[in-house]
């Protein structure tokens, strides 16, 4: 299943506020969640901006941006991105579908419904696992979702889902206004890029993806 989502990503810098916050919203489930992502020795994935991960070892999803993808000296920020979902195991009628996704992001098709064969035929080892503690809320039109990520910190997404035709600058500027008076820094990566920025920085430089101050400090192009 093809969602393209748009999502925004802000750290909680005073978590005393959020109470207050989330009294505006109808509270809709909590769950923990754990992600394994999936990547190659040296992080070939990752540093191209695509993320394969196993949740809660009941889905495999892929999340990727093909602009993104195609384009991969282009500046651009972690918002915007088509997310792909299988149930595991996966079943032999998952195997054509996925073979395309593996075809557009120029990977190794499988001719089984095996995760054991996507792993093996395209260098796949678990590479970083992040756990978190979710609250999910909503206001009818807007997801808010708080995050308690294991050894990162809190943090609150705001996502909708792009319906053809709608304005994604009038998205953004709704869903920055949900947060205007919360005290929080703007996250322009993932929790794949916080996890390498904290353990590996060299990696994390060389991601698709990276924090605004870090584009401005460590790269020739400016955001």
């Amino acid at each position: 299943m093809k969602e393209k989502e748009l999502e925004l990503k802000f750290q909680i810098l005073d978590k005393k506020q959020l109470e207050n916050f989330l009294k505006n919203f109808k509270f809709l489930k909590k769950e923990k969640i754990k992600d394994v992502y999936l990547d190659t020795k040296d992080a070939k994935l990752y540093k191209k901006g695509i993320f394969i991960r196993i949740r809660d070892n009941k889905k495999l999803q892929i999340k990727f941006n093909y602009s993104d993808v195609v384009n991969q000296n282009k500046i651009s920020l972690h918002e915007i991105c088509s997310e792909y979902s299988f149930n595991l195991p996966l079943s032999e009628k998952d195997v054509k579908k996925l073979n395309r996704i593996l075809d557009i992001l120029d990977l190794k098709s499988i001719s089984s419904p095996s995760m054991e064969e996507l792993k093996a035929k395209n260098c796949l080892m678990e590479s970083i696992v992040i756990e978190k503690e979710r609250k999910v809320f909503t206001d009818t039109k807007f997801l808010i979702v708080i995050d308690e990520v294991k050894g990162l910190g809190t943090f609150v997404e705001i996502e909708t889902k792009i319906k053809e035709g709608e304005s994604v600058g009038s998205l953004k500027r709704k869903m920055l206004n949900l947060v205007k008076d919360l005290k929080v820094k703007r996250i322009t990566t993932g929790y794949n890029e916080l996890w390498w920025r904290k353990h590996d920085f060299k990696v994390y430089l060389q991601g698709r993806y990276l924090l605004e101050e870090d584009y401005k400090k460590f790269s020739r192009n400016k955001l």
